[in-house]
């Protein structure tokens, strides 16, 4: 063989290498972008933090665990849902708060604004106890013409009430998605004839959604249904009920405004099965699980790190 041809082989051969090389580099440059490109829309984050701020029903009161009712049972949802996702929980729930005072701790609380402005989820249970306040307050000696007057105010300011507390925590907070809970009618199951109560709770609940849907990143979670009818799921078992209640009622004389203040004491005659029995007025351990599941559909339907 010829030098010059031996040379040429060479040169052939090392054109052959240099463009494997050249192949190979820019396939792996090929899938490392591809990788660097969908790695910020598929990879989950590692730390979550959700803010809980409300009355009773963030606090977790009538949960039998005492761990927090709905704040704990949801930390164990996502996890176990998804196990890439560490979600811790600042619970700021006392019971008992009306939406002004809720409302007065996210304007002067340091520690609470800090935690609202560090949170990637915000939840929020108001409007229960402003709701028991003016039923207390006008459920006896009034007639439904003079009760209709009471509720239109009472729905104009429980407005103004709870457009300014969420205006104020979407404020200290942007971007995180903010849930906020309906309430339910906790007497329903022990005086169900009593229609102006579950009209109330439904006029709250249709006030806290309209201004929901004034703000942006903000959504309803309904638990009014679930709680408030409690075992009694169907129509037919929800009139039997009723009829019940009626037929006691008659029989012992009773007088509606005055059993109904007595209801709203807790001193029930009839037994609703997602209620503590200690108060038959709050979420049970079952109740707070029915609550956790309304958050988490609501939770996947808006937050594209959490799966079904």
């Amino acid at each position: 063989m010829s030098k010059n041809k031996h040379i040429k082989q060479k040169q052939h051969h090392f054109h052959w290498l240099l463009l494997l090389i050249g192949i190979v580099v820019i396939g792996a440059a090929a899938f490392g972008g591809h990788h660097f490109l969908n790695s910020g829309t598929t990879s989950l984050p590692k730390e979550v933090k959700l803010t809980a701020v409300g009355d009773s029903l963030t606090q977790g009161v009538g949960d039998p665990t005492a761990k927090g009712g709905y704040t704990h049972l949801i930390r164990e949802k996502v996890a176990d849902k998804n196990p890439n996702v560490r979600m811790s929980v600042a619970n700021y729930g006392i019971s008992g708060e009306t939406t002004n005072q809720i409302n007065h701790r996210v304007v002067h609380s340091k520690r609470l604004q800090n935690s609202l402005r560090q949170a990637n989820v915000i939840t929020i249970t108001t409007g229960g106890n402003d709701l028991l306040k003016f039923l207390k307050a006008n459920v006896v000696g009034l007639n439904k013409h003079q009760l209709d007057q009471k509720m239109t105010g009472y729905c104009r300011t429980y407005q103004t009430r709870v457009t300014r507390l969420f205006r104020n925590i979407r404020h200290l907070n942007r971007q995180a998605p903010i849930f906020v809970f309906g309430i339910y009618n906790p007497v329903y199951v022990y005086f169900p004839q009593v229609s102006y109560i579950n009209n109330t709770v439904i006029h709250t609940n249709q006030i806290t959604s309209k201004v929901i849907n004034q703000q942006h990143g903000m959504y309803f979670v309904s638990i009014n249904k679930q709680l408030t009818d409690g075992q009694f799921k169907t129509a037919k078992s929800r009139k039997s009920l009723e009829e019940k209640a009626a037929a006691s009622i008659i029989a012992e004389g009773h007088n509606s405004p005055a059993d109904i203040e007595q209801l709203l004491d807790g001193q029930p005659a009839q037994s609703n099965k997602y209620l503590s029995n200690d108060d038959h007025f709050h979420p049970n351990l079952t109740g707070y699980k029915i609550m956790t599941n309304q958050l988490y559909k609501q939770m996947v339907a808006h937050i594209t790190w959490l799966k079904e």
